[in-house]
């Protein structure tokens, strides 16, 4: 049966389109989690069964043995605003729905041990640009485009180190895949085009496997009231490869005439899904309240650009396709509560998400230059099946997120980024969260 399973996980992550809504970095507060959803994302402190393979490995092993099985989804709606021609106008997304999902099986062996397999999606970005207008002299009207899914799959084991402290370990197979359209402006050396002409790069079919990374977690019982948790994320240094293609515009360029393109090429881009460390904390407040806060750090800021390589020969005059990014690192706060006096509980809770993108090198396709801000709230309930149980979850959340780049002479020039714009940048993003588990 195990390998069976094991089996379903694998296809699920191969033929798994998802992604998440936008991404701080490359990835959002919440990415899927039926109960945790409601809580504002809080899950390390008390996760216990399949689903700690993804949040805290710890919790692989329960309070009782059993095995379950755990299925996720999140479909999400998001958009994206922002300026990109060089009027500074505000372009606005197509509104896309995606569906982040998981799979996990886990299992409590005994007092002392647990182990779970899964599947999951764990980070990407969605926005997507079509026929952005910059000039009608040249008819130049680019795809900008950010398309990132980066999925796992995991195996890992928890262990009771005493009746109050559990360690748990998980190893991770991430894979990366991607799609990326992009304007550079590009000039200033001899032979080649001013600094208002653009190519529009576009990199197609970009993958990577890295088979080295995992998760660390750890929940301690600090007394009958208060449980807390710790998790660590190992960094994963991605190198994709795939195609690339593109098309000049020179400042010359008239209506009647054909800009010129240059066909596919071997690309490769580098980057890495960083170093993430996770603290929360659970309390029983009284019969009817539960209180939650958590607290993680990822650190973006080992993300200084993005290099994208590819044969000079194929982009005359392009001095350098890197995305430059100096990202910062991202700290997320939630806070929680829980109403359990009722057959349905109530759950609420808010999150805030530091400002990861810097302004001086804000693209509308990738993460606007500020703060997020998350509200979610969510319920649940459990039914018998024979000796079974099934428990269902639901969540809903609204994030958005925005951020200003103006009163700088220099936006839009070479010594401030020439692809960043003066302009308000903006995201948001609405999720239902379902979750059911299936404990037997």
């Amino acid at each position: 049966m195990n390998a069976k399973i094991l089996k379903g996980l694998i296809a699920l992550a191969a033929v798994s389109s998802s992604t998440s809504a936008f991404a701080s970095g490359f990835e959002k507060s919440i990415v899927w989690g039926g109960r945790s959803a409601g809580l504002a994302g809080i899950a390390t402190p008390w996760v216990q069964g399949a689903e700690a393979l993804y949040f805290n490995p710890a919790g692989l092993v329960g309070d009782k043995e059993g095995r379950s099985l755990a299925f996720d989804i999140s479909p999400t709606s998001s958009q994206f605003k922002g300026p990109i021609n060089n009027n500074n106008d505000e372009s606005v997304s197509e509104r896309k729905l995606s569906t982040p999902l998981a799979l996990m099986y886990g299992a409590t062996v005994n007092d002392k041990l647990g182990y779970g397999i899964g599947a999951f999606v764990s980070g990407g970005a969605q926005a997507y640009f079509n026929d952005v207008d910059f000039s009608a002299a040249t008819r130049f009207k680019p795809e900008v485009k950010t398309d990132l899914m980066i999925s796992e799959i995991s195996a890992g084991v928890g262990y009771k180190v005493s009746d109050d402290f559990k360690l748990g370990l998980a190893w991770r197979f991430v894979m990366a895949q991607a799609d990326f359209s992009f304007v550079k402006r590009i000039g200033g050396t001899p032979g080649s085009p001013a600094l208002d002409s653009f190519v529009n790069a576009k990199l197609t079919g970009l993958k990577d496997t890295e088979a080295m990374a995992f998760r660390l977690g750890g929940q301690y019982k600090l007394d009958e009231k208060t449980e807390l948790g710790f998790g660590f994320r190992s960094e994963v240094n991605l190198e994709a490869t795939g195609k690339v293609n593109a098309q000049l515009v020179s400042p010359n360029s008239t209506a009647g005439a054909a800009n010129p393109s240059y066909a596919d090429a071997d690309a490769t881009a580098r980057t890495t899904f960083p170093m993430a460390v996770t603290l929360g904390m659970s309390h029983k407040l009284n019969d009817e309240w539960n209180l939650f806060g958590e607290y993680a750090w990822t650190q973006y800021s080992r993300i200084g650009e993005i290099p994208i390589e590819a044969p000079t020969s194929t982009f005359p005059g392009l001095r350098s396709t890197s995305l430059q990014t100096d990202w910062r690192d991202q700290h997320n706060i939630r806070l929680a509560g829980e109403y359990v006096a009722t057959a349905w509980p109530v759950r609420f809770g808010y999150g805030y998400t530091s400002t990861v993108t810097n302004p001086d090198y804000a693209r509308a396709s990738f993460t606007p230059p500020g703060p997020a801000h998350t509200l979610t709230v969510g319920t649940g309930n459990a039914v018998k099946v024979g000796e079974s149980d099934l428990n269902y979850n639901l969540g809903l959340e609204y994030t958005t997120t925005s951020g200003d780049v103006g009163g700088k002479a220099s936006a839009g020039s070479s010594a401030y980024g020439s692809d960043t714009r003066n302009g308000s940048y903006s995201a948001s993003a609405y999720v239902l969260h379902m979750g059911v588990a299936y404990l037997f």
